[in-house]
């Protein structure tokens, strides 16, 4: 069964893993979401190929793939780069929190949804998403 949008998350030490294992936790299993894990140990060739081939897996089964990395211009996001500009069924976005994956893979699992449609707002969710709080009471929220 083909989905619409796979989703690849990638990051800096085992951010990813805790992030899909979280959103498991709330949502239940996450089928087409995979992860992938920038060690010390890898050079930018070894992230590369990780990252095109959790992709090329992605693609036997989703149409659009939709790669998050966790930082601007870390070896995550410049193969997440690299790899979208050689292909035209990818987009990247920088910076993920649970909030984002909880809401976006419930709208992916619950409707026939293209990524540019299921990114719509997504600036909402951050936003509402970030709240700094005191004894004093809130006092920023996103919006």
């Amino acid at each position: 069964m083909e989905c619409n949008i796979g989703i690849l998350l990638a990051s800096h030490g085992e951010y990813c893993h805790g992030a899909k294992n979280s959103l498991e936790m709330i949502i239940g299993d996450c089928p087409d979401l995979l992860c992938v894990s920038v060690t010390p140990s890898m050079n930018n060739e070894d992230v590369q190929v990780q990252m095109r081939e959790a992709y090329e897996l992605l693609k036997k089964e989703c149409s659009e793939v939709l790669i998050f990395t966790d930082l601007l211009c870390g070896s995550p996001n410049h193969a997440a780069v690299r790899l979208m500009m050689s292909r035209e069924d990818i987009t990247v976005v920088t910076g993920y929190n649970l909030a984002i994956l909880v809401e976006l893979v419930n709208r992916r699992n619950t409707s026939d949804l293209k990524v540019q449609e299921l990114l719509n707002g997504i600036e909402d969710t951050l936003a509402s998403s970030l709240r700094i709080m005191t004894k004093e009471g809130e006092w920023y929220h996103g919006n």
